[in-house]
Formats: structure tokens, sequence, C-alpha cells
């Protein structure tokens, strides 16, 4: 379940350039079999030459009594013509009084120059990462900044990537399956045509030895992305993951705007159903 949570605090968070000033912002409720189990909160920074995300989330119901956790994670870092460069990626979390990091620095050229993890993983709890995880990779949320410069350029959000998060290499598929309606929901503020982004990725190091039942049984996972906001960027306006056990779904609950940027078709203020 732990992981399930941490896959949709990376997908629902974008890293889009707009042409207003001030951050742009975007809350979401995580639902597992109807059960409410994550609240996640995105800010997209407006630079058309740079990007910054950052994205945090905190389990709520059911999940918190046992596992209680919430979580930051940031990456800075700019555009290189139509290619995403990092500079800087950290992720943070803490359950308890137990606190993880993970801090990457890059060159100028996006290649990771330091690494900091705390605590160093635990090889009898997870594989070896390959021979120079690192090298020709980016961060989870470059990939998301990577992807929303590919759509607005071209309105597809097909792409491959190599990444590596300080714990875990893998690579990264994510399909374009057109457009769907979603229907009016009492969870979301959003309904209509958005487009379907199939996620898939293969584990090449770092992953848990044992995996739990749930994590282990995902699979069909979406990303539904369109625009809340007249004139503003597409960002994910809802996630779903299919399990053995149940489907996990992520509801976009709220947008925080910059003034010259309207809801569309003045919509739900943030924070309304």
């Amino acid at each position: 379940m732990k992981q399930l949570a941490l896959a949709a605090l990376l997908l629902t968070a974008s890293a889009p350039a707009l042409a207003a000033t001030g951050p742009m912002r975007a809350t979401y409720e995580v639902y597992f079999g109807g059960l409410h189990i994550l609240s996640a909160e995105s800010e997209f920074a407006p630079d058309s030459s740079s990007y910054a995300v950052t994205a945090k989330a905190q389990t709520r119901g059911i999940l918190e009594v046992f596992f209680d956790w919430r979580g930051e994670t940031r990456s800075a870092g700019r555009f290189d013509a139509d290619r995403a460069v990092p500079g800087r990626h950290t992720n943070f979390g803490w359950r308890g009084d137990e606190q993880r990091s993970v801090i990457l620095t890059y060159g100028p050229d996006g290649e990771v120059i330091e690494t900091s993890i705390d605590p160093a993983p635990d090889p009898e709890e997870v594989t070896a990462l390959p021979e120079d995880a690192e090298i020709g990779t980016i961060d989870p949320l470059t990939v998301i900044a990577q992807l929303s410069r590919t759509m607005s350029q071209t309105g597809t959000c097909d792409g491959e990537f190599a990444v590596y998060d300080g714990r875990r290499r893998y690579d990264l598929r994510v399909t374009d399956r057109g457009t769907e309606t979603l229907p009016p929901t009492s969870y979301s503020i959003f309904s209509g045509e958005a487009k379907s982004c199939q996620v898939e990725y293969a584990m090449l190091g770092g992953q848990r030895k044992d995996p739990n039942k749930y994590s282990k049984t995902a699979r069909d996972r979406v990303v539904y992305v369109a625009r809340p906001v007249k004139d503003g960027p597409a960002i994910p306006v809802a996630l779903k993951i299919e399990t053995d056990f149940g489907t996990l779904m992520a509801h976009l609950t709220g947008v925080e705007a910059p003034k010259d940027l309207a809801l569309r078709d003045g919509g739900t203020p943030r924070g309304s159903r």
C-alpha cells in the first residue's frame, strides 16, 4: 500500500510553464477500494525557461492508523530547448520520529554529481542497484516536467525515460491512449474530456525483494490530464491504478491559480466539491 501511495504522490505532480505570474497549486484526494488513504498537494512554478515542482502527501483514514506517514518531494531545473535538465531533487519522508531523505545534485549537463541518502538502503531488504545507476537518468519529477513540455508542444504524452530517484533505478514508459470523458463525480471538481496516459515501468534495482501484495499486482496505471484552468497548463486531473485487491483512484479536489488565470467556465474554487 505504501508503494501505491508514493506512486500517487509522484503521478499527481506536474511542472507546466505558465504565462501568468505566481504559483499554481492543485490538491488531490486518493482512495483505495473506496477508502480514503491519502491527501496530496502540488505546486507549480511559472517559468518557461525553467521548472520547479513541489509535491506533498500525507496518509489519511485507515491507512493513517497503521502507517502514519507524510512526505515532500521537490525538483528544480531548466529547459535546454525541448529537454528538461535537472538541477536538484529532494525527497523527504517522515513516519513518527523517523525521517528518510534523498538529495540529488546535478551538474550543468544534468548528470548526478552528488548523492545523499539517509538511511542507506538495507541490502537484506532491497535489490542491488546496477553499477553507475545514475548515469543518463533524470529524477521522477523531471520526468513530469519533460512530459508537460512535450504535451504543450505536441499534444501527446508519449515518452520513455531512464529514472533514478536515489534509491531505485527503473525505466518508465508513458503511452498516449487518446482522450476519455470523465463523468461528473462528488469526489472531483473536474469533469469532461481528458488525455489518457498509460504508465508502465521496469524496475532495474533498488526495489524491495519481497514486495507487498498491492504493488505486486498493480497494473493499468493511467493518469488523466486536462486543463481545469482557462489558458492554464494541462495537469493531472485523475489517476487510476488497478490491483487484485481493489482500485486506487486519485481525484482533483482543488485548484488555486494566479489571478490572471480564471477557472474554466467560471468553475469551482479551490477546496470545493
